[in-house]
């Protein structure tokens, strides 16, 4: 069987000129091709943008404490979660909190929810964190699960900017 030279068949290809790519597609092609990918791209995003994109529930601002044996919890964290839906999560400072839904600081869905609260060691400020461990939980461990914890709030449904005001009050042994 005579040996072939590759170089000598790719001569004999019509699509191997110079000014083709190695697929076959000559530049001018290519560059239809890019612009086909665009607009395809661009009509999928208007579309999603238009009327793809579901809006997020309402929210309203609720704002609140946690007391832990009557005296302000100094950090920690806390999670709304509404019978269905988006939980409400806020950061503990100082006894205070904000929550947060969808964006900083813009509450929670209207309805009944189950609360949770941690405090571990981890979030106190300027803790130096050794490994993956959060470090030890300062407040009772049925505080930190939503069946368990014993609280709750309801969320009203009101069209003011004041945030509701909601107190959680925790018991349990000092911690230091």
């Amino acid at each position: 069987m005579p040996e072939v030279n590759p170089m000598a068949q790719r001569k004999q290809r019509p699509n191997a000129g110079p000014d083709r790519h190695a697929s076959g597609l000559q530049a001018g092609s290519r560059r239809v091709v890019r612009r086909s990918a665009l607009a395809v791209g661009l009509a999928l995003l208007c579309l999603t943008l238009a009327g793809g994109c579901k809006r997020n529930p309402r929210v309203v601002p609720v704002a609140g404490k946690v007391l832990y044996n009557g005296a302000p919890l100094a950090f920690g964290s806390v999670t709304f979660q509404p019978e269905k839906g988006q939980p409400a999560v806020g950061d503990v400072s100082s006894g205070t909190f904000a929550l947060s839904s969808y964006q900083p600081n813009d509450g929670a869905v209207p309805g009944k929810h189950g609360v949770a609260v941690v405090c571990y060691e981890s979030q106190r400020p300027g803790f130096q964190a050794q490994g993956d461990s959060l470090g030890k939980l300062l407040i009772p461990l049925k505080y930190t699960r939503l069946g368990s914890s014993g609280l709750s709030a309801d969320i009203t449904d009101t069209s003011g900017d004041q945030p509701q005001e909601v107190v959680l009050e925790l018991t349990g042994p000092a911690f230091k």
